[in-house]
C-alpha cells in the first residue's frame, strides 16, 4: 500500500462525503477507493469510517487521523511548491467553476486563449449557478458574482464591478407603456431570475436608498439567457446584467427604463485557495484573468 495515496484518497472520501465521489475525483474505481481506506485501516487497526445507507460518519479515531492527514498533505504540498513555484512551467489539471450565463458569454471565449498560452495545463470548466464548496469539490479556481462570501482558507480577488438595469424591448414599450416609478412596475409583465434570493422583490436604488418592489412574474427562469430571449421577444420587463445586454441596449434591440433606479453594484471575483506558495498553473489563470476582465468590463 503506498500509505501517501491512501492518505490523500481518505480525505478525499471526508472531504466530498462518498466513496463514489471520491473515486471519481482521483480517477479511481470505486473499489480502489475501499480497497485503500480498508488497507489504511487495517494498517492503523482502528475503524476510520462508519457507512449506512444514507451517510459516512468519522469515528473519533477517524476524526483525528483525518485532521493530522489534512496537515500533513497540506505541508507536503506546500514544500513542494516552495522547491519549483519560481521555475516551473505552469502544467497539470486546471479545475475553474464559474457562472453559467457568465461563463457561456465571456468566460468560456477566453478558454482557448488561455489555453494556446499555456497549452500544458489541462482545463476543466464547470459552469453553473450553485454556490461549490471550492476546495472539498476540488476546485482550483472559480469566478463568482456578487458576496464572495467565503471563508478565510480563501482569497477573494475583485475583478470587475457588475451592474444591472430595468430593461424591455421597444416593442413591449409601444404596447404597454414605460413605467416610470417603481411602484408601477406592479401592473407589468416582468421576467424573473429563480435563483435570487427573493426573486419576486427587485431591490432599487435612488437618492442613497434601496426601494424593494414585488412584481409579478409571466416568467421565471434559472438562466439570465433565457431571460434575454424573453425580452427580445417583448415578453415583459427584467433587471438584467449588462453583461448579458450590453450589445442588445448598444443597438436599440433593447431600451433602459427607469435609469435613476438603479440596484446596488456586486462585485465580480476570482477565489483560490490561500497559500503561501500558489501553483504556477493558478498564479498564471489568475494574472490572466485580471488582465482579461480588470478594468474597463468587456462588455462595456
Amino acid at each position: 500500500m503506498d500509505k501517501l495515496t491512501a492518505m490523500r484518497t481518505f480525505r478525499r472520501v471526508v472531504e466530498l462525503q462518498s466513496f463514489s465521489a471520491a473515486a471519481n475525483d482521483q480517477r479511481l474505481s470505486n473499489g480502489a477507493v475501499s480497497k485503500q481506506v480498508a488497507e489504511l485501516e487495517a494498517s492503523l487497526g482502528v475503524t476510520l469510517l462508519t457507512r449506512t445507507t444514507r451517510r459516512l460518519s468519522l469515528t473519533d479515531a477517524g476524526r483525528a487521523y483525518y485532521e493530522r492527514c489534512a496537515c500533513i498533505l497540506d505541508d507536503i504540498e506546500e514544500t513542494e511548491l516552495a522547491l519549483g513555484v519560481h521555475q516551473a512551467i505552469p502544467r497539470g489539471s486546471l479545475k475553474i467553476n464559474c457562472p453559467m450565463s457568465l461563463g457561456l458569454l465571456h468566460i468560456a471565449p477566453l478558454i482557448p486563449v488561455f489555453a494556446e498560452r499555456y497549452p500544458e495545463i489541462n482545463i476543466e470548466l464547470v459552469m453553473n449557478d450553485r454556490r461549490v464548496a471550492l476546495v472539498e469539490e476540488g476546485f482550483d479556481v472559480a469566478l463568482r458574482a456578487g458576496d464572495p462570501l467565503e471563508d478565510s482558507s480563501l482569497i477573494a480577488r475583485r475583478l470587475q464591478s457588475i451592474h444591472r438595469v430595468l430593461c424591455a424591448s421597444p416593442g413591449y414599450l409601444e404596447r404597454f407603456g414605460e413605467p416610470t416609478t417603481p411602484q408601477a412596475l406592479s401592473e407589468h409583465k416582468c421576467l424573473l431570475y429563480s435563483l435570487g434570493a427573493a426573486p419576486e422583490v427587485w431591490s432599487l436604488g435612488y437618492a442613497g436608498q434601496t426601494i424593494e418592489q414585488r412584481v409579478k412574474a409571466t416568467l421565471t427562469a434559472n438562466s439570465s439567457i433565457a431571460l434575454r430571449e424573453a425580452l427580445l421577444a417583448g415578453m415583459g420587463i427584467s433587471l438584467t446584467p449588462t453583461f448579458v445586454v450590453s450589445a442588445d441596449l448598444k443597438a436599440g434591440r433593447l431600451i433602459e427604463i427607469m435609469p435613476t433606479y438603479r440596484p446596488p453594484e456586486q462585485g465580480l471575483y476570482i477565489l483560490y485557495p490561500a497559500s503561501r506558495y500558489l501553483s504556477p498553473k493558478v498564479r498564471c489563470f489568475v494574472d490572466f484573468m485580471v488582465n482579461q476582465l480588470g478594468g474597463t468590463p468587456p462588455w462595456g
